[in-house]
């Protein structure tokens, strides 16, 4: 009898710390949909390249712009553009992701802008989640220097 409590017991708490480590599913993107914790809007949104522009790193800040890609994977990271800049958004403490379909929408996201060096290892990876090819992803050599956004909110508009 002690073995069966005992199992039982181990099974609940496998169970428990399996469910805890997963990250909720995106719900799929249309117009007014909200990821994470919101968005925050007290004015209205900076064009991208405008915050890009003016350095507008370490605050937080709106942004908007259009969905380029997002992860092939999971969602957990999606490219933006606006005025002929780009920046990687992530999301912030890996807490929510994105769906794939959102390739193609303009989104307004709160979170903080900066600059990254990216490695080498993680830009290939990033490469492979994005689905490039092989000979793509083989052309990557050394660390790389990218603008990245980390989200608290995304919302699609």
């Amino acid at each position: 009898m002690k073995h069966v409590i005992f199992g039982m017991m181990l099974l609940a708490a496998a169970v428990i710390s399996i469910s805890a480590g997963q990250q909720p599913k995106p719900v799929p993107a249309k117009k007014g949909q909200e990821y994470g914790a919101g968005v925050v809007l007290r004015d209205k949104p900076t064009p991208m390249a405008s915050a890009i522009d003016a350095k507008m790193f370490s605050e937080t800040i709106t942004i908007v712009g259009k969905v380029k890609e997002v992860c092939s994977v999971k969602g957990c990271w999606m490219i933006v553009t606006q005025g002929g800049k780009k920046a990687r958004v992530t999301f912030k403490d890996y807490s929510f992701f994105m769906p794939r379909n959102l390739v193609g929408k303009r989104i307004v996201a709160t979170g903080v802008l900066s600059v990254e060096t990216v490695s080498e290892a993680d830009a290939r990876h990033y490469a492979e989640d994005a689905g490039k090819s092989k000979k793509e992803i083989a052309k990557i050599v050394g660390d790389q220097q990218e603008i990245n956004f980390e989200a608290t909110g995304v919302k699609v508009l």
